[in-house]
């Protein structure tokens, strides 16, 4: 979805802003935030693309179909539409239609792996009348039982003499069974290892997470932000915990910089008793370089210039969560 919003020359504010809350798992914002918009700009197609994914990531599966469904016409090119499109006939349990949906993405651009997934799943449940073909002309094939009338079912003639009692006992009695050999069991002895010269496989102890490395899934996905230069973590003091900014050789100077910068205008909010400083923007000329608080640490993240800082805040929200629990 970003990608469209990128090649959208004319997308609109509130739309970036809706895919960065959706992105963030903030849906009820998101679809606050499109309705709102949508309700100043009712012609935006897009937008309306992005309400209808939202409310399927909701769970509203029927909001989510009607509104697609109402613009496919306008939009039967994006690959956004035909893809949720496709999620939602799924859901319904369309799957021809899902399947039309999903290969429809695929026309537009052949690297979609989420609709490249989803085909390999639905294709094996298209139903095929090949069973019911086969086994007709064998059903054909059976004659029904035809029922006479008793005129033609003849009696017996001769009188059936019945067994007595005793001689039907004597036919039906089995003669007695001779007892079967008991089997002897065998014991065999079991011989420890080392006795039987094999030596135990040695296990692999389970490989620990530590609690950085958790950052880093978190952190991946900030950096895919194309304004997103790198970004790394810096206690109060300047010093460097963690770094996610590959090549850059100055972070121990930057870092300094960040942290004297910040110190004092804490400390200037504490003068001028506003409460505690959560967040600054040091601009220069090159990059620009928002900082956060993060407990005792500082997650700083260094820009294009032309970034905007509140989508990058806002996307940081999740990752200050983390870094919280790891460093307090």
């Amino acid at each position: 979805m970003a990608d469209e919003l990128i090649m959208d020359s004319k997308a609109l504010i509130f739309a970036t802003l809706a895919d960065v809350y959706l992105s963030s798992g903030m849906i009820d914002e998101a679809i606050s935030i499109l309705k709102d918009g949508l309700a100043r700009n009712p012609n935006y197609t897009l937008g309306k693309i992005m309400l209808g994914r939202a409310y399927y990531l909701k769970g509203d599966i029927d909001e989510a179909l009607k509104i697609l469904k109402e613009i496919y016409e306008l939009a039967r090119d994006s690959e956004t539409e035909n893809l949720y499109l496709g999620h939602c006939y799924k859901k319904k349990g369309d799957y021809e239609k899902a399947i039309t949906h999903y290969q429809a993405v695929l026309k537009i651009n052949p690297e979609n792996r989420e609709a490249s997934a989803e085909l390999e799943i639905l294709k094996p449940q298209k139903k095929e009348p090949t069973e019911e073909k086969m086994t007709a002309p064998f059903e054909k094939a059976i004659p029904e039982p035809v029922a006479l009338p008793r005129e033609e079912i003849s009696a017996p003639t001769e009188d059936v003499k019945l067994p007595s009692v005793k001689e039907f006992v004597a036919q039906t009695e089995e003669p007695p069974k001779e007892p079967s050999p008991v089997k002897e069991e065998t014991i065999e002895a079991t011989l420890p290892l080392p006795e039987l010269g094999l030596e135990p496989i040695p296990t692999k102890p389970a490989e620990l997470i530590s609690p950085m490395e958790a950052l880093n899934e978190p952190m991946r996905h900030l950096l895919e932000i194309k304004s997103v230069k790198g970004s790394f973590i810096l206690s109060r003091d300047g010093l460097l915990i963690q770094n996610y900014y590959q090549g850059r050789t100055d972070l121990e100077e930057i870092g300094a910089l960040i942290a004297g910068i910040f110190n004092e205008a804490e400390d200037a909010f504490k003068f001028l008793k506003c409460g505690q400083l959560e967040k600054c923007i040091i601009e220069k000329k090159e990059e620009t370089i928002c900082v956060i608080t993060a407990g005792e640490s500082l997650l700083c993240i260094i820009t294009q210039p032309e970034a905007k800082p509140g989508l990058v805040f806002l996307y940081a929200r999740k990752i200050i969560e983390e870094i919280r629990k790891v460093l307090g």
